[in-house]
């Protein structure tokens, strides 16, 4: 199996750029992280990275990951007919990564404020993940395509501030954002050979810087 070991300022920095050198997805790839700077504070002050170890997955090792990926439906499945009985949950393997996708009357039940109960359902399901399952890779859990509908929103955000750091020629910021939201961010400007993205703060919520880039 092909294996190559990749790093950058974050894990999921690193993910990306094995993904784009293994030209593959992330669920294709089994993820050994090898170093991962522990703080935050003094990771600030030093040139440590995060590295990772990634393989390419055979065809027998992606037939485990789906029986694993239909227990973690199951579990999603028991906790959302609890609460609606007629609600039920599909996956959806199309994307970057697997989504579970919850299936329901419509009402907004399962997506809550902001996407709150989407992101706490998410949270357990990763949990029980890293815990049981770790075979997989990262779960998103959606329902009546909120994730979908956000990520056009964060698409249309990093290419409004792309221009305006073009037109200013400068570096220009966008508001604290969760890990999701910066990596749409990052992938959605990676390719754009005039600019370049990095994150910065301290915490879950941080900014995502975009600027011009440097010519030799």
């Amino acid at each position: 199996m092909q294996s190559i070991e990749t790093e950058a300022k974050t894990v999921q920095e690193a993910v990306i750029i094995a993904c784009d050198k293994l030209k593959t997805t992330e669920e294709n790839l089994n993820i050994e992280i090898i170093e991962n700077p522990s703080s935050k504070l003094f990771s600030i002050f030093s040139n440590k990275k995060a590295r990772i170890k990634a393989t390419l997955l055979n065809t027998d090792t992606k037939l485990n990951l789906n029986g694993s990926l239909e227990k973690l439906k199951d579990i999603l499945e028991n906790i959302v007919k609890g609460i609606d009985s007629n609600a039920y949950v599909k996956v959806n393997t199309d994307e970057e990564e697997p989504v579970l996708n919850i299936i329901a009357d419509g009402s907004g039940l399962f997506i809550g404020k902001k996407g709150m109960t989407l992101t706490a359902l998410q949270f357990i399901l990763n949990k029980i993940r890293l815990n049981k399952l770790k075979d997989l890779p990262h779960i998103s859990v959606d329902s009546e395509s909120y994730r979908s509908r956000h990520k056009n929103l964060i698409i249309a955000l990093a290419k409004r501030l792309s221009e305006k750091s073009r037109k200013r020629n400068g570096p220009v910021s966008t508001n604290p954002l969760n890990s999701s939201d910066r990596r749409i961010v990052h992938m959605e400007l990676k390719n754009d050979s005039a600019l370049t993205t990095w994150s910065k703060g301290e915490g879950n919520l941080k900014r995502v810087i975009i600027a011009p880039k440097k010519q030799p």
